[in-house]
């Protein structure tokens, strides 16, 4: 019949699946929106900074962030991701209690782990070392690293509420205001590369206060002492949250590593240089990404819905980053003398190059936010650890041998090759959607306030369950 293909490749356009493709979509509309928000100011913030600073403040400042980034994704504990995935099952009387209580468990790690990177500065690369002795760059430096998880969990939790506005604020507020301490230090005269680390610090602690009643959370359980009801909420998650934790970091470490690689290994002016180049690159390939994350937003127990979405996301994925790609070869000089000349004649080769990264991370996102919807997750951990485990040797390697340009090439050789690994194991979810393992209808939530709504107690492996499925690379 006439249409008939093409409801096929959409997923069968009912009244049904209408709806969905509008959950799914509109989840991944104000994903998109804050992140366009967020870019356009960061790019400003990145154009004004690079004109009016030298480049080797520039780089301290992009490697305090990097950095920062880096530990806040290890001292996370899988909080922000658990937040994302459960708050929404969670009653809504004891949201604010495991929002609250994750955070600060998280935050706390970060702390610790600020704080020991600063003691450890003279022994990690020139830029580290440089901010670590001075004692307000130092300073500035471990709160800004708070503030980073401290945000990253806000952005996920209004994920999993879908009060997407909330992100949207958050990151165009931080953006803002950034932009507006640095006018004000050009104003002052105060172009320093602490100045630059200020901006940063103040932007992310003061959006996360004035967007986080915007979450709608309401006050704790009646009757229960604060103390014990979070001991609980710890106990029940703590399992899950650590599993998504696992997964995050063998899949996701990749995107602050590299940054973090070039931190270590090249001066602070090369640094400045990458960071311009790597800023480009990821905020071109955020928007596939963002059908992956919205894929597993939406994601549900009926594997019948998960084949559906993927079937929409993958093509459009696909299509989108073959178009950035393009457009980003022909345009990459151009793009980078937005932050000055010299930014153009050292970057360009290595946008180049970060760019063709994109096609892998669409079919490597895909595969990740697939097997966390079927809750196979450790088997999946173990596939991403080995991947990561090879595209940071081909970063590191590439930055050895070849510096600024060669962390770029090592990268993208590596990534390239694991997607072509992962590859048959997405298509035969979109051909044939794997039936939910029989341990997981042991630990679905049941209707009523006793649920484990977040499968709280799960023992087999929740990302990637290996048990029982072929050995290959899904």
């Amino acid at each position: 019949m006439y249409g008939t293909g093409a409801m096929r490749w959409l997923g069968g356009v009912e009244p049904k699946n209408i709806a969905e493709m509008r959950r799914l979509f509109t989840t991944f509309a104000f994903l998109v929106a804050k992140q366009g928000a967020t870019a356009i100011i960061g790019l400003a913030y990145w154009a004004v900074s690079t004109h009016l600073f030298d480049a080797q403040d520039v780089g301290l400042s992009a490697a305090a962030a990097s950095t920062a980034l880096t530990l806040a994704a290890f001292g996370a504990l899988g909080v922000p991701l658990l937040l994302l995935a459960e708050i929404e099952s969670v009653e809504p009387d004891e949201r604010r209690v495991f929002f609250s209580t994750g955070g600060a468990i998280a935050a706390f790690v970060v702390l610790l782990m600020a704080v020991g990177t600063v003691i450890l500065s003279p022994w990690l690369g020139k830029s580290l070392r440089i901010i670590g002795a001075d004692p307000a760059m130092a300073c500035l430096f471990v709160v800004g690293s708070v503030g980073t998880i401290a945000g990253l969990t806000l952005d996920d939790t209004a994920v999993g509420l879908h009060r997407g506005a909330a992100q949207l604020w958050r990151g165009s507020l931080s953006s803002v205001l950034k932009l507006a301490v640095v006018g004000i230090l050009v104003l002052l005269s105060t172009r320093t590369a602490t100045g630059l680390i200020f901006a940063w610090t103040a932007s992310l602690v003061i959006a996360f206060f004035v967007c986080l009643p915007m979450l709608g959370l309401h006050s704790g359980v009646p009757g229960e002492t604060p103390l014990s009801h979070r001991t609980a909420m710890v106990r029940r998650f703590s399992k899950l949250s650590l599993q998504h934790h696992v997964l995050n970091l063998s899949i996701s470490s990749v995107s602050f590593i590299v940054p973090l690689t070039a931190t270590l290994l090249i001066s602070p002016s090369q640094v400045a240089y990458f960071s311009s180049a790597y800023l480009l690159a990821s905020t071109l390939l955020i928007i596939p990404y963002l059908l992956a994350l919205s894929l597993f937003a939406e994601r549900s127990g009926d594997p019948g819905l998960l084949q559906r979405n993927v079937r929409r996301t993958l093509p459009v994925g696909l299509a989108l980053v073959g178009v950035i790609v393009v457009v980003a070869e022909v345009g990459a000089p151009y793009a980078l003398r937005l932050f000055g000349p010299e930014y153009a004649v050292h970057g360009t080769t290595a946008l180049r190059i970060l760019i063709l990264v994109g096609p892998a991370y669409v079919i490597k996102d895909h595969y990740v936010s697939i097997r966390r919807a079927q809750h196979r997750m450790s088997h999946a951990a173990t596939i991403m650890a080995i991947g990561t485990t090879a595209e940071v040797a081909g970063a590191v390697l590439g930055g050895v041998l070849w510096s600024l340009n060669g962390i770029a090439i090592g990268w993208a050789v590596a990534a390239s090759l694991e997607a072509l690994v992962l590859l048959p194991a997405l298509l035969r979810v979109i051909r044939h959607p794997p039936p939910i393992e029989d341990s997981m209808a042991t630990t679905q939530p049941q209707s009523g306030p006793e649920s484990s709504a977040a499968h709280p107690d799960l023992t087999v492996p929740v990302n990637r369950e290996s048990e029982g499925v072929e050995a290959d690379a899904d």
